[in-house]
This record gives structure tokens, C-alpha cells and sequence, in this order.
């Protein structure tokens, strides 16, 4: 079995997937150079450092050959973006949706953070995407509060490398569904510091994204953890990180009742103009200024639904009839289905219509309520559109202009 430890693990297994370079001499702390400037790292190089005390940390002297940069970083929202509605939504609504990607492309990381960041997206994938999805909801956060540009980039730094420590902790403990036992939540319990101690090895990283990383587990009724911190002594920047860790999920899956109950019941532990600004954002008691209007909105959405699960299935049978490729058939049944089961789940279901109607015209809440779902499931009708047009790309004749139908019920155009 691999005994060395897990970064150090991943940063092997890394090397045997692509180059990493030596872009320093690295030393052990006795002064001995262990490797030249310039040298491939391989396997054998791994093992040989990780059993010297070094001068200088590992990851101040590699580099890989395909290394996260903040124009990857861009490129990586932009498919974040573009595969996940509610992010996309998030985007929209923190009032600058192209901001996010910009502010990534522009940012200044130091190269020992890319590299480490370049470990994580090709060994902890899962873990890569979480980091970026609290990036995003951190910036929507931090725009919505009038953060100026130099705390919004502490805190974009501070949500990219919040995990970093978790690269040092057993990925079985991580694993969905691992009952983590009282011994284990120890290693779980220490990463924020990792992180710190990590990031503290990085002259150009400022000390509100250290203490950001450090305190993003603590919370104001001095329930977190690792110090037990309360109050005024947790960082600013910390506070917007705790929130977007602790509603992430919930967010991605959509589920802005549960992120209610929860900031409710949890209202003394959390920054109350974070969650001011989280409300706004997804929309959370939100009530539509002009009742009418949001009415108008969500009766108007109930009917887009109304036409596409009315036509779509005369749509399918003439696309079947006319041959067009079965994956790309069956790939749109999919996907319309899906999306017939989430509106109907959702209580939006267009055999409700005159129920609906009439509890929108008679409720305002509901009016605003039912508005802000249906701005939810929009949405994702447009993201299957642009699932299904990718996948269809090479659908041309007639099957190609009945494709542009169901496109059309779906884009509402």
C-alpha cells in the first residue's frame, strides 16, 4: 500500500499524466541540492524529496505542463456557466453576469497556488468544481455587497484555495456516504489550518485571504471550528466564505427552501448582511415590485410549458420518421421528460393551470413566489436547448428544421 502522504500521493500520480518541471533549484534544508532547475519530476523524484526536510516548500519550485493560469480558470467558469442554470442564474442576478469570469481571468495568483490548484482539478476533480462553484457564489456575494475590487479579489483568492488543506486529508473520509467517526472529524477539522499554513509560505498572498481561509469554518455564536471563533474577531472575508460553504449544496440543487429554514434557524451563527445579500440573490422572500407584472410573467411561463409538452410529442414522432440518429432521439426525449418531471414536481405542472392562475391573481406572494420558479426553470429550459443543439449539431434537412422547433418551445422564441 502507498504510504506517502496524500498531496504528495496526487502530485505522483499527477507527474505520470503529464510533465512537471523543476523551475528552481530545490534544497534540503541541510543545504544538499536535490534537484537542478529545469529537471523533469517524475515518480522517483517525488519519492526521493518527500523523505528530505526541504529549504523551501515543494510546490514553490514545480510547475506542471497543462497548470491552471487564470485564463483556464475564465475558461472553466464559462463551462460552469453554461452547464449549470442556477449558477448561471446566480451570474445574472449579482448585477455584472460576465463579471465573474473577467475578475477570474484577471486575477493574480502566484504560481504555487496554480500549481496546486492544477493538483486538484486533475486528481479531486469533485473537489475542483465545489471550489469554483464558492468561488461564484462568493463573487455574486461580494458584488451584491460593494466589496471594492481589492477585497473581491482577496476573497475570489481566499474561496479558490479555502480547501486547499483538504488535498492533505484521506479522500475516503470525503467520499458521499462515509460516516466520519469522532477520530476522523480530527483530520476534517484541521484543513482550514493546512490551508493557512500552506498559503502562509506565499509572500504575495495578503493576510485577509490567510485569516479568510483560516476562519472560513467559523461561525459568530463561536460554534465552528478550528479556534472557536465568535464575533467581531472573525474576519469580514471570512464571514462571506462561511455562508457560500454552508448553503453550496443547497444552492446547486437548487433548493432555496431548505437555504431558508436553514439561515433562519441558523440566523445568530451568520453575518446578517451576507445573508441579506444571499436572500436577494436567490431570490428568498423576494417580492415581485409589480404584482401584476410578476402575474403576468409566470402565467405567460405556464403557458410556454403548456405549448411544449402539447407539441413536443408530435415533434419526437416526426423526427423519429424522418431517421434522424437515435442518439441524438433518444438524447432530446431524455431531456424533455426530465424536464416534465422536474415542472411537475415543482408544482407547476400545466394541468394546475386554473388552479395556478387563480392563486397568482388572488396572491401576490404566490404571484412572486411562483415567478421566481418559473425564472429558475426558464433557465434550464434554456440549458437543454443548448445541450440539444450541441448534440444535434450535425442534424441537417428536414430533421434539422424540426430540431429548430423544439428549440424554438424551449427558448420560448
Amino acid at each position: 500500500m502507498d504510504q506517502r502522504p496524500h498531496y504528495v500521493r496526487s502530485v505522483a500520480e499527477l507527474g505520470e499524466s503529464q510533465a512537471i518541471v523543476a523551475h528552481q533549484d530545490i534544497y534540503a534544508s541541510n543545504g544538499m541540492k536535490l534537484l537542478a532547475r529545469g529537471s523533469s519530476v517524475d515518480c522517483s523524484h517525488i519519492d526521493l524529496l518527500s523523505r528530505h526536510k526541504l529549504r523551501a516548500p515543494l510546490d514553490l519550485a514545480l510547475a506542471a505542463e497543462n497548470q491552471v493560469d487564470p485564463t483556464q480558470l475564465a475558461f472553466e467558469a464559462n463551462k460552469l456557466l453554461a452547464a449549470d442554470p442556477i449558477m448561471a442564474a446566480l451570474a445574472e442576478r449579482s448585477g455584472d453576469r460576465l463579471g465573474f469570469r473577467q475578475c477570474l481571468g484577471a486575477l493574480p495568483l502566484p504560481a504555487p497556488i496554480m500549481f496546486r490548484l492544477t493538483v486538484m482539478r486533475e486528481m479531486r476533480y469533485a473537489l475542483f468544481e465545489h471550489t469554483l462553484r464558492i468561488a461564484l457564489i462568493t463573487y455574486a456575494l461580494a458584488v451584491r455587497m460593494k466589496l471594492p475590487q481589492r477585497e473581491l479579489n482577496e476573497l475570489l483568492v481566499a474561496a479558490l484555495c479555502h480547501d486547499l488543506g483538504e488535498m492533505h486529508t484521506d479522500p475516503e473520509l470525503l467520499a458521499p456516504g462515509h460516516r466520519i467517526t469522532i477520530d476522523e472529524r480530527r483530520f476534517i477539522h484541521v484543513h482550514p489550518v493546512t490551508g493557512y499554513v500552506l498559503l502562509s509560505d506565499v509572500p504575495s498572498v495578503s493576510n485577509a485571504t490567510l485569516q479568510a481561509v483560516l476562519q472560513h469554518h467559523e461561525r459568530l455564536d463561536g460554534s465552528g471550528y478550528p479556534a472557536g471563533l465568535a464575533g467581531d474577531h472573525i474576519h469580514s472575508l471570512a464571514r462571506i466564505l462561511c455562508v457560500a460553504e454552508v448553503v453550496e449544496g443547497l444552492v446547486r440543487r437548487g433548493d432555496t427552501q431548505r437555504v431558508d429554514v436553514l439561515l433562519r434557524l441558523n440566523h445568530q451563527r451568520f453575518d446578517a448582511a451576507v445573508v441579506h445579500a444571499l436572500r436577494e440573490l436567490l431570490l428568498i422572500g423576494h417580492k415581485h415590485p409589480d404584482s401584476g407584472l410578476a402575474a403576468v410573467e409566470a402565467i405567460s411561463q405556464l403557458t410556454r410549458f403548456e405549448r411544449l409538452f402539447a407539441d413536443s410529442p408530435g415533434l419526437l414522432e416526426r423526427l423519429h420518421a424522418q431517421g434522424a440518429g437515435m442518439r441524438e432521439l433518444a438524447f432530446v426525449r431524455e431531456r424533455i421528460a426530465m424536464l416534465k418531471t422536474l415542472v411537475h414536481n415543482s408544482g407547476m405542472s400545466p394541468e394546475y393551470h386554473d388552479t395556478l392562475v387563480d392563486m397568482i391573481h388572488n396572491d401576490p406572494e404566490v404571484a412572486s413566489e411562483v415567478a421566481a420558479t418559473m425564472d429558475e426553470l426558464k433557465w434550464l429550459m434554456l440549458d437543454i436547448a443548448n445541450e440539444i443543439e450541441r448534440r444535434a449539431a450535425r442534424v441537417d434537412g428536414e430533421a434539422g428544421a424540426i430540431i429548430a422547433d423544439l428549440l424554438a418551445l424551449l427558448r420560448g422564441s
